[in-house]
């Protein structure tokens, strides 16, 4: 209780003086490397696929794609290998000669002919090597439009109620990459009453896309590496469509049935989650594009703007020349941020040195970099992890009441396993600052 009672005074002792604090204005004069070339791989939603407008992006430079506006923006040539209904399946056997795929291979494409693929495979390993950015944007086809094809199988069928597995296999005959697959399973779902049952089922019928995704991105990712590894690598998150619009009025957010919602955004973290969690290992970077703006399924023109927005804002700035961390790492984004505005400073030697405790001296310095009015200090003692996440709180602007229910919750916690007062790490400082003002 004591403990406790301690956080609590100097929790409120600070957020008293909060108001002396002015907050630090970013700099955002963000500069790129020189990207000449620019490697776009994936499917519909990536090669610039319209629900509502007449557009042929087979292989092929789209105007309103992300990668057109990504391109442009950085004044770079656009290789574009992306193609609606591939699935990594298909990707991956453009570049293993030893992979056969599956019985379903190139299917879903709906108007280039087998032979095509066979003849652009050179050309796809070529544009691999040459790029300086490559972006990959694929996963959904995998357990996305392919999903009725597993839901119908053999193993589940026993599982289904008799109606909606009937209904089911009547969508199959005609369903296509293009139709909306969730929100059309969700509909005959809830037309049979069988939500439950589908709910059960979805695990499992979804474990077949992903394992086969699991596997094949690794080896796409390590394939790219193998044969440029210089280049910089982009994995373009997956989306659910909990904002779209219709052909009508384009301009016109609607909101989505909250059943294939949470659904849908169930599928896409389970999709995500793999991709997202190896981007450390392998040094890609994971964009996170949650937001963006659809068609039925597919990106308007605003959402590739939002995900071209994204990516740029993804990229690692030209500037950042420490050398103990790279973009894709575990808080660089932080780092970068609080390195290349002044806040935090490298090592003789050019690293970040993220494990060590960070100087009441050192930690006065940043602080008063903030412009706030803070004690200086020449001391070599460590700072608490407490003093940080308070210190990080009370600057930010826009603190919200959601900010300070987290912040209390953290110390509530800190009273029970009383690590309140832990020297604080340099890398600790960058993620909880970085956290707040960015």
């Amino acid at each position: 209780m004591k403990t406790f009672k301690r956080i609590f005074a100097v929790i409120l002792a600070l957020v008293l003086s909060a108001s002396s604090f002015v907050c630090f204005a970013a700099d955002d004069s963000k500069q790129y490397h020189n990207y000449e070339k620019v490697l776009l791989l994936g499917d519909s939603q990536a090669s610039g696929y319209s629900d509502y407008r007449d557009v042929y992006s087979e292989f092929c430079y789209v105007e309103e794609s992300y990668a057109a506006y990504l391109a442009k923006d950085l004044g770079a040539e656009l290789l574009p290998f992306a193609c609606p209904g591939f699935r990594t399946i298909e990707l991956r056997y453009m570049l293993d000669d030893n992979y056969a795929g599956d019985d379903r291979l190139f299917n879903a494409v709906p108007s280039l002919p087998r032979e095509a693929f066979e003849a652009s495979k050179p050309y796809i390993r070529q544009a691999i090597k040459d790029a300086d950015l490559i972006t990959i944007g694929i996963g959904g086809n995998d357990w996305g439009a392919y999903l009725t094809w597993i839901m119908a199988s053999v193993q589940l069928e026993n599982k289904l109620p008799e109606e909606f597995r009937n209904e089911l296999k009547k969508f199959l005959k005609n369903a296509s990459f293009e139709d909306n697959i969730i929100e059309k399973i969700v509909e005959i779902a809830d037309y049979c009453n069988a939500l439950d049952e589908l709910a059960t089922a979805l695990p499992e019928a979804m474990s077949y896309g992903v394992r086969n995704m699991r596997t094949n991105w690794n080896y796409i990712v390590e394939y790219i590496y193998e044969n440029n590894p210089d280049v910089t690598l982009m994995a373009i998150g997956m989306f659910a469509g909990d904002y779209k619009t219709t052909k009508d009025e384009p301009d016109v957010i609607i909101e989505s049935d909250p059943i294939t919602s949470a659904i849908e955004n169930y599928i896409v973290n389970f999709g995500n989650e793999h991709v997202l969690s190896n981007q450390e290992k392998y040094g890609y970077i994971f964009v996170d594009t949650k937001g963006t703006i659809v068609e039925e399924s597919h990106p308007t023109v605003a959402g590739h703007r939002f995900i071209a927005d994204r990516i740029l804002e993804e990229l690692p700035d030209a500037r950042f020349d420490l050398t103990d961390i790279k973009a894709g790492q575990a808080n660089y984004k932080a780092v970068e941020y609080m390195y290349l505005n002044g806040l935090m400073n490298a090592t003789a030697d050019k690293t970040f040195n993220g494990s060590a405790n960070i100087t009441k001296a050192d930690f006065s310095a940043l602080m008063n970099n903030y412009n706030t009015v803070y004690p200086v200090s020449t001391s070599d003692k460590p700072v608490t992890l407490l003093e940080v996440k308070l210190a990080a709180f009370i600057t930010a602007e826009n603190k919200t009441v959601n900010d300070l229910f987290n912040l209390l919750s953290y110390f509530a916690k800190l009273s029970f396993i009383n690590d309140a007062f832990a020297p604080a790490t340099r890398m600790q400082v960058a993620a909880e600052f970085y956290s707040y003002i960015r």
